[in-house]
């Protein structure tokens, strides 16, 4: 079974600088290896993926480093608007260059996260779609999805109060190639009414509330969001090499 991977790198990473005045923040180095570097290496573990990635903010910077790494094999998708619209676009436009009719699975990685490896290796090789949380961490600033009885997401959203039902999303995801034509669905109405500047999580909430069934997949590893200096200077202490 293939999957198509899609990375969102769009993002200008303004709390990031001055580190990232000249590149975008996925190449900002994590005790002297690149977040986007890390996550090519993890991903070409695996034969059976395609890799797409939607760049914005300095673009061609991310794009020649990726060049002269002759190993990596990828799709370049360039986000010309990425000052006015969020990672949902981003999105949008990967899967509207795919082949939305093929089986392939559908895997969703934002570009400012370091994960262990075993966290990529497991959601790329899961079967069932599934959201990583990690069930050792809860902050306000996170995304977050509460669960049903049956412990199937029925809500995904940053305001999701603490229960114990509620969980960090650690924004990887995997979708089934049906809920991935659903989720293209979706996206494309808040396109094509305007809404440009949404989050992903946004399209995945409206994909649950309408009964599809997206589990989660807990994890116990290693992983970081980094978002600002604070952020950078922790996942230094967390990933030491």
């Amino acid at each position: 079974m293939k999957t198509d991977v899609i990375i969102l790198a769009a993002g200008i990473g303004s709390r990031l600088r001055p580190l990232t005045n000249n590149m975008p923040k996925t190449m900002i180095d994590v005790n002297g290896k690149s977040i986007i570097r890390r996550l090519m290496n993890q991903l070409s573990n695996s034969n059976d993926i395609n890799i797409h990635i939607v760049a914005g903010y300095k673009q061609e910077v991310l794009n020649e480093f990726l060049k002269s790494n002759k190993d990596y094999k990828y799709n370049f998708i360039i986000n010309e608007d990425y000052e006015i619209t969020n990672n949902m676009y981003s999105l949008f436009l990967a899967l509207n260059s795919l082949d939305n009719s093929d089986k392939n699975n559908l895997v969703i990685i934002n570009a400012d996260c370091v994960y262990d490896d075993r966290i990529v290796e497991e959601m790329l090789s899961s079967v069932e779609s599934c959201i990583a949380i990690d069930e050792n961490i809860f902050n306000d600033e996170s995304m977050k999805v509460l669960l049903d009885d049956n412990k199937l997401v029925k809500k995904m959203s940053k305001s999701i109060n603490k229960s114990e039902k509620s969980f960090v999303s650690m924004d990887i995801y995997n979708f089934n190639h049906q809920l991935k034509r659903e989720l293209f669905v979706i996206i494309s109405k808040y396109i094509e009414k305007g809404d440009l500047n949404s989050w992903t999580e946004v399209a995945i909430d409206e994909l649950v509330q309408k009964g599809n069934k997206v589990k989660v997949r807990p994890f116990k590893n290693k992983w970081m969001e980094i978002d600002d200096l604070n952020d950078l200077k922790k996942a230094e202490e967390i990933f030491v090499c």
